[in-house]
């Protein structure tokens, strides 16, 4: 993570990818969120996908 490096930030552009990659699904995946109930956003998101929640017949 981006708080643990020491010098300079990324040494190019793939390392500055997986960097980003890895916080946001960090984020997505692995941070609860209080506004959603101190469920992940990816958890939350997969529940409004199942056909119950949409209201929709299966």
């Amino acid at each position: 993570m981006l708080e643990l490096r020491e010098g300079p930030v990324f040494t190019d552009l793939a390392d500055a990818q997986q960097s980003v990659a890895e916080y946001v699904d960090c984020y997505n995946h692995g941070r609860v969120h209080s506004s959603l109930e101190y469920q992940t956003p990816y958890r939350t998101h997969q529940q409004l996908l199942q056909p119950t929640a949409l209201n929709c017949p299966a």
